[in-house]
């Protein structure tokens, strides 16, 4: 539980550092500088990800925390953290080779420098991700927070200097994420040094290989599920250039904000529960729990998405500022756009209790596909809404295919009473926040959104018996506590009068 605790701590302060971290970034940057400085880290992603070849995954299914074997040890964090950092040698040789033969990329000289950073981040990064692994193996989840933590604040810290130098470029901007992190890489692998566990001599090939085989095969649901998410940028950069980028990196960046806050706390708290009920109470109990949980959260996602379209223009002024306008429609397709997605962490269920991840990386790969070929067709012909309708399109093309193969192994009932009475509360709630206009962006945006929040509880009141239910279990458990603190208050208070 206390590592359930620590872990939902880390990630809740990543996600706040990031809404820090997003706005000094947008401001210290022009629009074409943010959106290379976005791409490029789009790519050192990708990059990382053919780095660690799936090894972070093998670290966990080989990793034995009962050998206390000093060469045993050795033998494991060698070769799990040195072949990744070989590997990542190799892919950034490959990459720098293929970015001097691009013609088109040298041309445009703020890019093109930027890129040839990417390969030092790719190296931090992929180590980084092996030692954060072995700390989730050792059941060290408060470091493993601190480490993820203390890398973000390096960030932010490394942005700040470069505010007050006035140094408004990407370029050192990259620089100084390369310095914040190097150093806090630099810590992490001085305390695994110190433990004498690194030695060239102890790699072991055959666990390499063994590793491998176990690794390579989800990194394929991890490369497609990065395609996903990343492959528009590429493309709109080819087709439309930096400043287009720009603003659509700003547009995803904002959506993927709200998605981080929505699926971070869900993934951690739904993924052990329904473990739990799968063990002791059985597939029928499971159906029933993911079903209900299902249920919830489409309320709470239509209550989102109405939400981002009041919020879209106001919001953006204040996060990114009135240079990058224009992103504000693209956040009406973007947010829907991945709330859609974040119903995979209900309908991958059934693939992951089944083990059949194979699957799960083939409808990933199929929806990557359709975002591609989308984009491709889409961005020359109507721009940006282009991407962002492809990014649409392939989530529900993912969705679907997960909806069709889950259906035969954890098939999933929704209560549509309470969808429908969450859509109409969404649809009546929307219209009336509208008419608020302030001269402030955060007044327009704090008055519209408690109005539509207070317009959307009275409506699912009116049209929800299960809402209304909850509301009265929920007041009667209140209830029910505040007496009980009460009673237990009351014989405390009895013997200070008594022995007066």
């Amino acid at each position: 539980m206390q590592d359930i605790v620590n872990y939902l701590a880390g990630r809740g302060s990543l996600i706040v550092l990031g809404f820090i971290t997003f706005p000094i970034l947008t401001r210290l940057l022009s629009v074409e500088a943010y959106g290379v400085v976005s791409l490029t880290f789009r790519l050192v992603l990708l990059l990382v990800v053919l780095s660690k070849c799936g090894l972070q995954y093998s670290a966990a299914r080989f990793f034995r925390a009962t050998d206390s074997d000093t060469a045993e040890q050795r033998r494991f964090y060698s070769t799990l953290l040195l072949c990744p950092v070989q590997i990542s040698l190799v892919v950034s040789l490959i990459y720098v080779a293929i970015l001097l033969c691009n013609t088109s990329i040298r041309h445009d000289t703020l890019l093109f420098h930027c890129l040839l950073l990417a390969p030092g981040v790719v190296l931090l990064r992929t180590v980084q991700s092996m030692l954060l692994s072995f700390l989730r193996n050792e059941g060290r989840s408060r470091a493993h927070t601190i480490a993820e933590v203390a890398t973000k604040l390096t960030t932010v810290v490394a942005l700040v200097t470069l505010a007050l130098a006035g140094q408004h470029r990407a370029f050192p901007v990259l620089l100084g994420t390369l310095a914040g992190e190097s150093a806090v890489v630099a810590f992490q692998l001085q305390s695994v040094l110190q433990r004498g566990l690194i030695r060239f001599g102890a790699i072991d090939w055959e666990l390499i290989r063994q590793s491998l085989l176990f690794g390579v095969p989800l990194i394929v649901y991890e490369l497609s599920s990065l395609v996903l998410d990343s492959a528009d940028r590429l493309i709109v950069q080819r087709y439309l250039g930096d400043h287009s980028l720009g603003i659509y990196s700003a547009a995803y960046g904002i959506s993927g904000y709200v998605q981080d806050t929505v699926m971070t706390p869900l993934n951690l708290a739904l993924f052990p529960v329904y473990m739990r009920i799968w063990n002791e109470q059985g597939r029928d109990e499971t159906i029933r729990f993911l079903s209900n949980a299902l249920s919830w959260f489409l309320v709470l996602a239509l209550f989102i998405i109405g939400a981002s379209w009041l919020s879209a223009k106001d919001a953006l002024i204040l996060l990114a500022s009135r240079r990058f306008l224009g992103a504000d429609q693209l956040l009406m397709i973007l947010v829907p756009a991945l709330m859609i997605y974040a119903l995979h962490i209900f309908l991958n269920v059934g693939l992951i209790l089944e083990k059949r991840t194979t699957m799960l990386a083939l409808i990933a790969a199929f929806s990557a596909v359709v975002n591609i070929a989308a984009n491709v067709y889409w961005i020359p012909r109507i721009g940006l809404t282009g991407a962002a309708l492809a990014t649409l399109v392939s989530y529900l093309a993912m969705i679907a295919g997960l909806l069709i193969v889950n259906r035969k192994i954890l098939p999933l009932q929704l209560k549509w009473p309470l969808v429908v009475s969450g859509t109409l509360a969404m649809l009546l709630s929307y219209p009336l926040p509208t008419f608020l206009h302030a001269r402030m962006s955060m007044v327009t945006l704090v008055g519209r959104n408690t109005l539509y929040s207070l317009l959307f509880v009275i409506c699912l009141l009116l049209f929800s018996a299960e809402f209304r239910g909850l509301v009265q279990q929920s007041r009667v458990r209140f209830l029910w506590v505040r007496r009980k603190n009460w009673a237990a208050m009351m014989p405390a208070r009895s013997t200070v009068g008594g022995s007066e």
